[in-house]
């Protein structure tokens, strides 16, 4: 039997590992960057300019994606998966030493049991500077499998020296306030000759819990409530009408997103949904900023691969709800990770089920003595969000400020008095809602600096 891997890829395309060239001489496609602000992230193969994203290379959001449930019982479900996974490990993997981002969650999790049997595992996580003590949980898991781990803290600030190699990497297409990993890349890229990345396991290994009757409209709602960030809707919406386009923004990018949801051939609200996830999200926000592991080692994504993505397209939807193919794959293979917390909960795979009812008054205790902390004390603030740490402090505020109230060509786009307007909100007023809306300014300003060939 061959251990080739498969270069193939249908179901997500490419663009985490190849470069995809642009002709920023184009004329800018104002609308689509208006969508972008809204979502994060560009829908379809739309861009800064009037080319279609992708073009010289073939970009595809077409859609390879069905739902055909196969009679099939839970356990066997199960254990299809881990023949596959581990196959598309093993092929991948074979005579390299691997590096394995480790987090609280289960993606990683379920990669650490496929690599059960392999000593030549390096290990690593991170967490932000003042921040919730997410290593912990990685270190619990690195620790049970054999491995040598590296725990990173990411400073405060640490994105203004990369923001340039940022841009250079993902061209922009996605904000850079989410990346953590460019922080430390240069020197977790030492630690082996390739990185396994559990990118989108948490998507294929659940189900949108949407009405099954639910028709294309209503899941346009259901998809624009899960996609649009409302400050950055907020921001487009201002956008549309300072750029004079007739109409109101907000019912044209539902429409938009009804169409495209339309475009997949699938009767399943769920698993309609899923599909656009993966061709657009998937595609567009999420494959940039994974070129950031690709850019300085190889790249390993097994929830990418097309085996990966037919076998959930034939599994009934009753098993990937809650993601209980990972968690008995981990209970029934390696026991002893399955007894470490799942972060989001934090409680083990064999007492999570019961977050809302029996350790609900933990719950409660955790959250008023953490509140009672930082209003006591403003400095054990703990740091839980990208933009925190990234946006907050004089030192950053100076830095933000240079680049969104400063560039000249910024201005060309949007104006300074929409921009400050923003700001000022951000800074007096809702600072978690205002943060998108400043990332994306952010990033658009990088752009117009680094690539934006104005005529």
């Amino acid at each position: 039997m061959s251990n080739k891997p498969s270069t193939n890829r249908n179901f997500v395309f490419k663009n985490d590992t190849i470069n995809i060239s642009q002709d920023f001489n184009k004329d800018l496609d104002l609308k689509s960057i208006a969508e972008w602000i809204a979502c994060g992230f560009f829908l379809g193969d739309k861009n800064f300019i009037m080319q279609k994203y992708g073009e010289k290379e073939k970009y595809t959001f077409e859609s390879k994606w069905y739902y055909e449930p196969k009679s099939i019982s839970f356990d066997d479900a199960v254990e299809e998966f881990a023949f596959l996974f581990e196959k598309i490990i093993h092929e991948n993997t074979c005579e390299k030493n691997i590096i394995l981002p480790l987090s609280g969650g289960l993606d990683s999790r379920t990669i650490a049991v496929a690599l059960r049997n392999k000593e030549n595992v390096t290990t690593y996580s991170y967490e932000f500077e003042n921040g919730i003590a997410e290593t912990k949980y990685a270190k619990k898991v690195s620790k049970v499998m054999g491995w040598s781990f590296h725990e990173f803290i990411i400073p405060k600030g640490y994105l203004w020296e990369k923001i340039e190699e940022i841009a250079k990497i993902n061209s922009c297409q996605s904000d850079f306030v989410n990346p953590r990993q460019m922080a430390v890349i240069h020197k977790v890229a030492q630690f082996g000759d390739c990185i396994i990345s559990g990118q989108w396991g948490d998507v294929l290994f659940d189900i949108p819990k949407i009405r099954e009757s639910a028709d294309v409209e209503e899941q346009a709602k259901y998809t624009f409530k899960k996609i649009v960030k409302p400050g950055g809707l907020e921001l487009s919406k201002k956008l549309w009408e300072e750029w004079g386009y007739p109409g109101q923004f907000e019912n044209i990018l539902l429409e938009r997103i009804y169409e495209l949801l339309f475009q997949i051939k699938i009767d399943n609200p769920s698993r309609r949904i899923l599909a656009f996830k993966s061709l657009h999200w998937a595609q567009r926000w999420a494959n940039p900023n994974l070129k950031i592991f690709s850019a300085h080692s190889e790249l390993i994504v097994p929830y990418y691969d097309d085996r990966i993505c037919d076998f959930i397209c034939k599994i009934p939807d009753e098993f990937l709800k809650d993601r209980k193919i990972q968690i008995q794959y981990i209970k029934s293979m390696v026991p002893s990770l399955a007894k470490i917390p799942w972060q989001v909960y934090d409680l083990n795979l064999y007492k999570f089920k019961y977050f809302n009812n029996l350790y609900f008054f933990r719950r409660v205790y955790r959250f008023l003595f953490r509140k009672i902390k930082e209003n006591l004390f403003a400095s054990s603030i703990v740091v839980q969000r990208n933009w925190e740490i990234q946006f907050l402090g004089e030192e950053n505020i100076k830095h933000l400020e240079d680049w969104i109230l400063k560039n000249n060509k910024l201005k060309n786009i949007v104006s300074e008095k929409l921009t400050k307007k923003f700001y000022n909100r951000f800074l007096n007023q809702n600072q978690n809602f205002y943060s998108h809306p400043i990332s994306m300014l952010l990033t658009l300003s990088v752009w117009c600096n680094k690539f934006w060939k104005k005529k």
